[in-house]
């Protein structure tokens, strides 16, 4: 493993304070509250956030990473991949956020693959649009390309790359780049230590997040949706949960991994849940202290 703690490539997600793209997640904490929080915690940088949460131009973008000294490491995107009929609204939107990320930094085009934008419900797809979805890939490699940046994917919950047979489609059926989620992955059905190990040279991005698989299979047996799984706890403190973490960074490093490490510890503020953004900054910095050990 690397002799440099992976602590200096530690960055953050507004989701660890409860800011999510997904619609009627709960209260949004406003962005300078929470770089602010990453930048006392002494994290390195941090992903974007929501479409347009830290700005609707490169200008506004830029000027909050500056602030703060915090770099953009990645813009979550989610988009409509698996419809043709829907593909110039797939274009349109990565073009915007492409050129967010481009004139800001050099981070990662971190797509999602959902079934509107409403985040609805899977279904199962056709061969057809399974190739939709692998042929979109491709064009917004392209569109990442023309900005200087690159695509990753991200296996995602509630998306239509989720599961162990999703994952397994497209690596088989696209030469799209990955993002490894530890938590989504494990959650969806795929090992990550062993996607690490089998799949390294496709990884060019790593989302640290644990999770309780106790919380994860009644959200997998329907019982509680996504949001009352995270409610209930499902995301915890890195350490604390039944994801691999530590053998995922040992495999990364081993294998010459020198990207960052994006910590992600998804809550909501929902009800009468307190605002402070100091609350969830706690369970933020018991994640860092015990990443901290896996040097």
């Amino acid at each position: 493993m690397s002799t440099t703690s992976i602590v200096n490539r530690l960055v953050g997600n507004p989701i660890s304070w409860g800011v999510c793209e997904v619609p009627d997640w709960g209260f949004q904490l406003e962005s300078r509250t929470v770089l602010a929080e990453m930048k006392r915690l002494g994290l390195r940088g941090t992903e974007q956030g929501p479409v347009g949460y830290l700005g609707s131009t490169p200008e506004a973008v830029a000027g909050a990473a500056a602030e703060f000294s915090l770099p953009i490491v990645g813009a979550f995107v989610p988009l409509v991949m698996h419809d043709r009929a829907q593909r110039d609204a797939m274009r349109k939107a990565a073009h915007f956020s492409a050129s967010l990320l481009g004139a800001t930094g050099k981070g990662f085009f971190i797509t999602a693959v959902v079934v509107d934008e409403g985040w609805g419900k899977r279904f199962p797809l056709s061969s057809d649009q399974w190739q939709s979805m692998f042929d979109g890939f491709k064009e917004v490699d392209e569109i990442c390309a023309g900005y200087g940046i690159k695509q990753v994917l991200h296996p995602h919950l509630n998306t239509l790359v989720e599961t162990f047979d999703d994952v397994r489609r497209v690596v088989d059926g696209s030469n799209v780049r990955w993002l490894l989620d530890t938590g989504h992955l494990m959650i969806g059905g795929t090992d990550p230590a062993k996607f690490a190990r089998d799949h390294f040279d496709l990884v060019d991005h790593v989302h640290i997040k644990d999770a309780k698989m106790s919380i994860a299979k009644r959200f997998l047996a329907g019982e509680i949706t996504l949001l009352e799984a995270t409610r209930d706890g499902v995301f915890c403190s890195a350490g604390d949960g039944d994801v691999p973490i530590a053998d995922v960074v040992k495999t990364m490093e081993s294998k010459g991994y020198s990207g960052w490490y994006v910590l992600e510890q998804d809550i909501a503020i929902v009800g009468d849940q307190p605002r402070n953004p100091v609350s969830a900054s706690a369970a933020v910095e018991r994640s860092i202290r015990y990443l901290a050990t896996l040097n």
